[in-house]
């Protein structure tokens, strides 16, 4: 079995840095954004320490603590035929990304205004496949070749994955004049790549015993970015922000927690910048009661550093390959009466590839099914009490169905399809005194 395990090793070795889309960076950062999803140039509440910073100065002077959770309902799918007698096979996302939390808190005095928040800045999903997916297939039809016929099936696949940077930030604002303000701040990004995964061999002709392949790895990484941020009153209705956030320098290091595969070694390292963000926002008040706001993020991912692909796709760089984002969200909210607040909104998140199929031999792309895609948001505010204000938040994405030609399958000739839906819910609560 010593050599079936090298194999194997090789053929996994794909498979140990964790689950990315193809936009490392997260837009959904508060209930907020989820019932009006364009906050670039809001001044209403205080999750802006993250979306319009700058902004700050334009809240009650005093203390704003802003606080809320999001929980995602993902259905990625992708389904295709090897070819090889077993016929179509799908796997589909299974569970709930339940918990994905955010606190912001600003102090303002007159001009000025200090700020912090912990958020989660990219990732925050998990891929789970309890059945496996078209990676632990492969895989498992490599094994199944290099036994030689001393096996004659694979079964128990199964691959989990997940992908948190969780982001503290500090930072102050100052009002130059009524119409001009900017923001400064740094903030500091610590994050984990988990990856599960395994297979059984079996059914041997010869009576061997079924043999068992595992791997559990964690990928850490730590390091630090700012955030410039500036707010500019256009005319007496209508407001525009800039923001820029900086790339974050991210070297994963590996730790091994089981390694029957023999794929990965303790303190290996390995790349994946989060990718600087330029934010624009617009904000125009229609009348005393409704307001329209309209948001451009821009993502800058080619000139992050993100490790090399694998040899199908000739060493080039992932970010190279996922070329790079942009998404356009925009949001109507509604004063219907002075304690409520309804928003309706959407957006359009513009994947745009460099090598559609050569990404997608990176692990979590067939799992995760990142393609461009529509959003349509609604909820509400209600003010509680004189301090406190309630939101909650949905949202419903609806993503691109593609066909992917899986490189990393040949010479085996196939084709995947990949679709994919979205339905998330947030509450939060703003408090200010």
């Amino acid at each position: 079995m010593k050599q079936v395990r090298i194999i194997a090793a090789i053929a996994i070795l794909f498979i140990t840095q964790g689950a990315y889309a193809q936009l490392d960076n997260l837009i959904n950062s508060s209930a907020e954004w989820m019932r009006t999803p364009a906050r670039n140039a809001a001044t209403d509440a205080g999750d802006i320490v993250v979306y319009n910073p700058a902004g700050l100065v334009r809240l009650n002077n005093g203390f704003t603590i802003n606080l809320g959770n999001q929980s995602l309902f993902r259905k990625p799918t992708h389904t295709y035929d090897l070819g090889l007698g077993a016929g179509e096979q799908s796997f589909q996302q299974d569970g709930v990304d339940a918990f994905i939390p955010n606190l912001y808190a600003s102090y303002k005095k007159d001009q000025w205004a200090l700020f912090t928040g912990i958020f989660i800045s990219g990732g925050g999903a998990t891929a789970n496949y309890p059945n496996g997916s078209i990676n632990t297939d492969l895989i498992a039809l490599q094994l199944l070749m290099q036994a030689q016929g001393a096996y004659g099936a694979i079964e128990n696949q199964h691959l989990k994955a997940s992908s948190v940077y969780l982001t503290s930030t500090i930072g102050t604002a100052y009002a130059v004049n009524d119409r001009l303000s900017f923001a400064v701040a740094g903030r500091f990004i610590n994050a984990t790549n988990k990856t599960q995964a395994g297979m059984t061999l079996t059914q041997s002709p010869f009576g061997l015993q079924d043999v068992e392949f595992s791997l559990n790895t964690s990928d850490n990484a730590s390091s630090y970015g700012a955030v410039l941020s500036t707010m500019f009153k256009a005319t007496p209705k209508f407001d525009m922000t800039l923001r820029y956030e900086t790339a974050v320098k991210l070297d994963f290091e590996t730790t091994t927690k089981t390694n029957d595969f023999g794929a990965t070694t303790n303190g290996a390292k390995s790349r994946r910048d989060l990718p600087a963000v330029l934010a624009w926002g617009g904000a125009y008040s229609a009348s005393s009661t409704v307001k329209v706001y309209a948001d451009v993020n821009y993502y800058f991912q080619k000139q992050a550093n993100w490790s090399n692909s694998t040899v199908v796709t000739d060493e080039k760089k992932w970010s190279d390959l996922a070329g790079n984002a942009v998404a356009y969200n925009f949001g109507i909210t509604f004063n219907a009466t002075p304690k409520f607040l309804w928003s309706v909104g959407g957006g359009y998140a513009d994947n745009q590839y460099a090598d559609h199929n050569g990404y997608y031999t990176k692990l979590g792309a067939y799992e995760v099914a990142a393609e461009d895609n529509y959003n349509l948001n609604t909820g509400f505010s209600y003010k509680a009490g004189k301090s406190v204000t309630l939101t909650c938040g949905y949202m419903h994405t609806f993503y691109n169905t593609q066909t992917i030609k899986a490189l990393n399958a040949q010479p085996l000739d196939v084709d995947v399809k990949v679709k994919n839906s979205l339905d998330a819910f947030a509450i939060g609560a703003n408090l200010q005194f």
